[in-house]
């Protein structure tokens, strides 16, 4: 029987050097097909918390457990793979191409993940159609596909980047704080099509933020502050 577990981190401890942890989490449970917000201040290890979930980052110690895949003792290539299939990010400088279309930014995932080609393209008719599919979700029509998207606005770029970490339908979402660049009124609609199009693939949502005020709107919230002991320690 399938774990309910989409995030099961154990004994988990990270530093740049062995005597000051950046990371020390003892436990960590995130369930399949959930909305999490999880929030602290800057600077208190929350996108390295990322990097570990990614598998971009290695613990020294524990077990990080995805999808009941242990990262810890996959090498640098299958962790690779592992997240290029499985996990969709929305960064938040946005990392785009400039050099790429709009549409080529969106497919970035699927040239990566022949897993994340198939699910594109169940989806639609062809890969460009899946993605111009998201982007008219996240309400940029055709009418913006000859720009360069150095030529959008902040909130354009940040849709964008959620329809390329969205394409093919990864089971897991991460988010690092995606919406410090938007106003008020452009956070708000961006969320609601960010939830909308997770909730019609199933996907798990964690969504970091410093912006205690987005709590209401999730699911399960989590303090990092309590979650990591070494956070804990330095604020104390």
């Amino acid at each position: 029987m399938a774990s309910s577990l989409m995030v099961d981190l154990q004994g988990v401890r990270f530093g740049w050097n062995r005597q000051t942890p950046v990371l020390d989490i003892p436990r960590l449970q995130i369930e399949r097909g959930s909305r999490v917000f999880l929030y602290g201040p800057s600077g208190c290890g929350k996108s390295t918390l990322l990097g570990l979930l990614g598998g971009v980052l290695m613990a020294g110690e524990g077990v990080v457990r995805i999808m009941e895949t242990d990262l810890t003792p996959l090498s640098a290539a299958r962790r690779d793979q592992f997240r290029a299939d499985h996990i969709g990010f929305v960064f938040q400088q946005f990392n785009l191409i400039p050099y790429l279309s709009i549409v080529d930014n969106v497919l970035l995932p699927c040239r990566f993940s022949e897993r994340r080609r198939q699910r594109a393209r169940a989806q639609s008719p062809s890969l460009e159609a899946e993605a111009r599919r998201l982007l008219a979700q996240l309400g940029l029509d055709r009418r913006y596909e000859r720009r360069s998207v150095t030529e959008l606005s902040i909130g354009q770029q940040q849709r964008v980047a959620a329809a390329r970490a969205l394409i093919g339908s990864p089971p897991l979402l991460i988010a690092d704080e995606p919406t410090s660049a938007l106003d008020e009124d452009s956070r708000g609609a961006f969320l609601e099509l960010l939830f909308q199009e997770c909730e019609r693939e199933a996907a798990t949502l964690v969504f970091v933020s410093h912006d205690q005020s987005l709590r209401p709107l999730f699911s399960q919230s989590l303090s990092f502050l309590e979650l990591n002991r070494a956070a804990a320690r330095q604020e104390g």
